[in-house]
């Protein structure tokens, strides 16, 4: 017996006919029926009844099918994992993350990953979410982690994190109390990217509707230099805890809850949707997942997991073809924060 035969076999038995197993198979049905006689022969016995409606499996055809059913599938699982096993990470994958979050994602995934592809190169980029969907967009990016709520159909979203933002103070100013209101923003100066930013828009947008005007003492569109200037005590700034985290636990900096859920950034992964994702890629993808889970469990990162519920699938597909996937368009309703 031939295992093209025993393939040809089986899929007649699963159609019930000669007709819609040869197109299945993409041969003509006098062929197909060419091959199942020899099997036939070779057995010196009929593996189906034929009748008008189609065919049945005979005795002899029922207990050939429960042997090469279980022998078909094992077949095919062991050639889904030879192939596996042979495809080996390869190639650059080009990572863009924001600067907010970038110091506490990007050398540990670019050791981790170096570990888990040797035969793969990371590159990474930091820039803010805007300009990561546009570079997404060009193809010079393969994945990002940014915070944005666009409505490009250019690009798949896949939500990680929806991450609580604070008041950063300087760590010699002792709050009164553990966590502030947008009202209580109104009392102080701030220090705050400018107003074309996503995260900055987001900021206003929240203290207009609670009716509360800020001061601005400086703009700009730099995390890095925004802390230094708070710890200087020239101003606050309103920024993620993994932002601040190694500042805060120095005790340089005080990051304080705000009590509003208008402040707040959805924290998503973000490919572009016709392009291809790479092995490689796929991998620092789950990568990702597994860094924000462990940066949530230390404490790193503070808010909501929004993690898929499996791991990143190997095609990128419309609205809503994967599991936990959106495309950015999706979250225009959402209220959500761009850094």
């Amino acid at each position: 017996m031939e295992l093209l035969e025993l393939r040809y076999f089986v899929t007649v038995a699963d159609a019930g006919s000669f007709s819609r197993a040869s197109v299945k198979l993409g041969m003509t049905q006098p062929a197909l029926s060419r091959q199942i006689r020899n099997l036939e022969q070779e057995l010196r016995t009929n593996l189906f009844y034929r009748h008008g409606r189609g065919v049945t499996l005979t005795d002899a055809g029922r207990k050939l099918s429960d042997v090469v059913r279980p022998v078909m599938q094992q077949l095919a699982h062991i050639k889904e994992e030879i192939l596996e096993e042979g495809e080996r990470p390869v190639g650059m994958v080009a990572f863009g993350v924001p600067p907010s979050i970038g110091n506490t994602l990007a050398a540990p995934l670019a050791q981790r990953f170096r570990e888990a592809c040797p035969s793969a190169t990371l590159r990474i980029h930091e820039a803010f979410s805007s300009t990561l969907v546009e570079w997404i967009e060009r193809g010079r990016l393969d994945l990002a982690v940014l915070y944005d709520a666009g409505r490009n159909r250019n690009v798949v979203a896949s939500p990680l994190l929806l991450e609580d933002f604070f008041l950063i103070r300087q760590a010699g100013q002792s709050p009164t109390s553990s966590s502030v209101t947008l009202s209580d923003l109104a009392e102080l100066t701030f220090v705050l990217p400018g107003p074309e930013n996503g995260f900055r828009r987001v900021i206003d947008t929240a203290v207009r509707r609670a009716k509360v005007d800020l001061t601005v003492a400086m703009e700009l569109d730099s995390v890095s230099a925004l802390k230094q200037l708070v710890e200087a005590g020239v101003g606050f700034t309103v920024l993620p805890f993994g932002a601040v985290h190694r500042e805060v636990r120095e005790g340089r900096l005080i990051a304080q809850p705000i009590k509003s859920e208008g402040i707040r950034g959805m924290l998503v992964t973000a490919t572009p949707l016709h392009r291809p994702v790479s092995k490689a890629t796929r991998v620092l993808m789950r990568l990702v997942h597994a860094e924000i889970r462990r940066c949530i469990a230390a404490e790193v990162l503070k808010g909501e997991l929004r993690l898929p519920s499996r791991d990143y699938a190997n095609t990128n597909e419309p609205s809503h073809a994967r599991d936990g996937s959106i495309v950015l368009s999706d979250l225009r309703d959402k209220h959500l924060t761009i850094v």
